[in-house]
Parts: C-alpha cells; sequence; structure tokens
C-alpha cells in the first residue's frame, strides 16, 4: 500500500500529515493569513509552499524516497495538475502558482493536486452506502462534488468547472455581495462562512439597535467591525440567538435551492456537509439546511426522502487528508 505525504489547503488553515490506507500519522496544521490580511498575493503562496516544505523535510526520515505528495485544493484543478483559479486563497486578483512543478522542483518527488471537494468525496465512498452523492463544503467558500459508483472516474471531476456551484448568481442585483473571484451575487458570497460573516458585519452596521439588543453583541462581545465567525458568530448561533440564526437561515437559503436542483436533476441519494463553517455549528446548520429544503420541495415524490437527506460528512477534521489516501489507492488500483 502506498504512503504519501498529503496537505489539506484551505481558506484559512494548511493541514498536513503522512496517510496510508486509512491511517494518518504526523498530523500539523498551520494558520494562514488570507488575501485581505496580505499586501501582496504572492505572500499567500510563499508562505504556503514554505510551510509544505518544512514538513516535507521534517517529515523525510519516515518517507520513502518513491513517496508522492497529493494536495487537497479549495478551487478548479486542470487534469491534477494545474490549479484554475484560488480566490478563496489568494483573492481575485492573483494568478494561481504552478504548485505542482514547484513542489515537485524543490522535494523531488511526484505531486497530484485535487479538489478538497473531490478529496472528501472519495473518503466518504468508502463509508456510505449511498451510489450517487454530493459532498458539499460550506467554509470559506462554497463548492460540490458529485461521486457515482457506475461511472469510470468515482467523482466527476471533469469538466474542470464540474462542482463548481459557489458561484452560480443567486442574487442579481448591482450591490449584491462580491464574491473572492471578483464576480457578484454568487452563491459562495452569500452562503459561505466567509459572505455570512461579511453579511453580519454590514447588518450590525445598517441596523446598530437591532444588533446591540443581540445574544451576539450583548453576550458574546461581537463588535460591528471586528465580529467573527470562531469567536462570535457560532457562539451566538449556537445560544440559540435569534439575529445571528435569522442571519444564518437568510444567507443559508440560495444554497437549499441550488442543492435541491442538484438533488433532483442528477437523482442524488445523500448529500454530505463538510467545511469549517458547517462543522462548526453541527446538527443545527444540517437541520436548518434540511427544514430550508424542505420547505421549497413542495413535492410528494421527493417528501420522504429530504429528512434523511443531509448528513454530515465530517466525521473527523480530517476527511480531505484521509480523501488524498483514498484517492491515491483507487489510482493504484486502476493501474
Amino acid at each position: 500500500m502506498v504512503q504519501a505525504l498529503a496537505f489539506d489547503l484551505g481558506g484559512t488553515h494548511l493541514r498536513g500529515a503522512l496517510v496510508k490506507g486509512n491511517n494518518l500519522s504526523r498530523s500539523a496544521s498551520y494558520r494562514l493569513q488570507n488575501s485581505e490580511q496580505v499586501s501582496r498575493h504572492s505572500d499567500v503562496w510563499d508562505v504556503i509552499v514554505r510551510h509544505m516544505l518544512l514538513y516535507e523535510r521534517a517529515s523525510v526520515e519516515f518517507l520513502a524516497a518513491s513517496d508522492p505528495i497529493v494536495v487537497s485544493f479549495p478551487g478548479p484543478v486542470r487534469k491534477g495538475r494545474h490549479i484554475v483559479q484560488a480566490p478563496t486563497v489568494t483573492g481575485a486578483g492573483a494568478g494561481p502558482r504552478d504548485l505542482a512543478l514547484e513542489l515537485e522542483q524543490k522535494t523531488g518527488r511526484g505531486v497530484h493536486l485535487l479538489n478538497d471537494v473531490s478529496a472528501a468525496a472519495w473518503h466518504l465512498s468508502g463509508r456510505t452506502a449511498a451510489d450517487r452523492f454530493m459532498v458539499v463544503t460550506v467554509s470559506s467558500g462554497i463548492g460540490a462534488k458529485i461521486f457515482d459508483r457506475s461511472h469510470f472516474a468515482g467523482v466527476m471531476d471533469e469538466p474542470m468547472y464540474a462542482g463548481e456551484i459557489g458561484h452560480v448568481v443567486v442574487d442579481d442585483r448591482p450591490a449584491a455581495p462580491m464574491c473572492d473571484c471578483g464576480g457578484r451575487g454568487h452563491l459562495g458570497a452569500i452562503a459561505s462562512g466567509r459572505g455570512i460573516e461579511r453579511a453580519a458585519r454590514i447588518r450590525a452596521r445598517e441596523f446598530p439597535q437591532d444588533f446591540s439588543q443581540s445574544i451576539l453583541h450583548a453576550q458574546v462581545g461581537a463588535a460591528t467591525e471586528t465580529l467573527t465567525n470562531e469567536q462570535h458568530i457560532v457562539p451566538a448561533a449556537l445560544a440559540g440567538d435569534d439575529w445571528t440564526l435569522r442571519l444564518i437561515r437568510e444567507s443559508t437559503r440560495p444554497l437549499a435551492r441550488v442543492l435541491l436542483a442538484n438533488v433532483l436533476g442528477v437523482g442524488l441519494q445523500k448529500v454530505f456537509i463538510i467545511g469549517g463553517f458547517a462543522q462548526a455549528l453541527g446538527s443545527l446548520y444540517l437541520q436548518m439546511l434540511t427544514d430550508l429544503m424542505g420547505e421549497m420541495s413542495q413535492y410528494a415524490v421527493l417528501e420522504d426522502a429530504i429528512p434523511t437527506l443531509v448528513e454530515a460528512g465530517y466525521l473527523h477534521g480530517e476527511c480531505c487528508l484521509m480523501g488524498c489516501g483514498a484517492f491515491l489507492q483507487a489510482k493504484e488500483q486502476s493501474r
């Protein structure tokens, strides 16, 4: 069984581990600055590559020279080699680096790139009886992938835009929220954790009296310009704050509609939810999404399926790293 050095790159964290089959070892995590916190987009890439190289060097005694690197990446990837866009990592104005080539040249190892939701789908394919399912990430952005056991590829990675549902326009107003990719009104700009955080700041600024009476402000201590998901929005939501729950529900409604269209259009048996924001809210978020999909369905044929359609895909925090191993194993078996 092949061992690999796996990285899971997200909008806020980089995680690394050695993966062999279903086993992880030497796990590490690094917090990253996003494109809004740095003056140059290249600085973000430099930090990411530096962390990866330091981790590889620190792990070299546990690796064979032939062990490859597998990177789970939060954006579209072409033919397992080329990053097409990286808006949640470096913003809309930066061109992607040739990460695979750079890592190969500096480590001498083969490098595979795959979309992060693809990695999660590979992992979940070994843990569900569903033949056709979708994995959706709700984190810095919104993305999805479909897994179909009857298809030779398993995960639908081609064409390269497959699963990029975060860039569907769901708000066509001229002043709709701006997506990290530069477009307006995209699903990811509204329903992602980052989009909800931005919406909360705007609403707190525009309706200060309502905000001042919320648990989010009065008990959790959120301030208009500095409130964050981790420190304020998630704790307030879990505490039952009506102001926060209404905001999350309104922001999540477009996602429920897009997912419902996919369920009906493709014939999905399950929708697995992953991503830091959804995971932090846990069953509260899953039930909210299920309720919204039920409200929008109003279709008797689907009525019995809705209550059990949505499930947590984040059985642990390392599903993308584990998915890198499952992907590599499937690749080896297909040879």
